[in-house]
């Protein structure tokens, strides 16, 4: 990828190909349909441009309000990420971390209060948005587990368990990632490359 054109791109006065860019970078494997869910840090500002570019995909969001005017994006493709969300293993899991729906909505408002009361420092950080992220279970668990440490690879997470699964998975988010940049880049709109 030539990073000329990518810090071309960075630094242009366009905010739409700005935050199609940062989407791209951050979120390229929720946009090519290859993961359910991604975040990326953003201000509220950069939540609504987004939210715009979104228009005409099936990709939802949310803001995880942290603290100030920054805050979690959370994308997510509704359907996929509750396929995951409703195994009988991530159910038990998550009502260990008081989760006790199975209503998404009501997960993410959860979520988001957790995310809250660690930025306002009431609590640890709330690892489980791993599960939110279609971590492997098993992997999410390693971490706490093991507080963050004594893990096999880290990639797009830390692993823990089923190396080579989960270096298969980065493989495939780092190529998608390149197509979606070389998508911007050509000059195409979110919703041409969200799948």
């Amino acid at each position: 990828m030539p990073i000329q054109e990518i810090m071309k791109l960075r630094n242009s006065t366009d905010e739409e190909t700005k935050m199609s860019l940062l989407l791209a970078i951050h979120c390229a494997p929720i946009l090519l349909g290859i993961k359910a869910a991604n975040i990326m840090t953003v201000t509220g500002g950069e939540f609504f441009r987004i939210g715009d570019l979104l228009q005409g995909t099936d990709i939802s969001y949310c803001f995880l309000k942290t603290k100030g005017d920054k805050g979690i994006l959370y994308l997510y493709r509704e359907r996929e990420i509750m396929k995951y969300l409703h195994s009988e293993d991530v159910q038990s899991f998550l009502k260990g971390y008081g989760y006790e729906t199975e209503d998404l909505h009501e997960m993410l408002e959860r979520l988001s209060n957790r995310i809250r009361f660690y930025s306002n420092g009431e609590t640890a950080f709330p690892h489980e948005i791993g599960i939110f992220l279609e971590y492997p279970l098993m992997d999410v668990k390693g971490f706490l587990e093991n507080d963050g440490e004594n893990f096999i690879y880290s990639g797009y997470w830390k692993v823990y368990t089923d190396v080579h699964n989960a270096l298969r998975k980065f493989r495939e988010y780092d190529l998608v990632r390149e197509h979606a940049i070389q998508a911007v880049i050509s000059g195409k709109k979110i919703r041409e490359i969200a799948v």
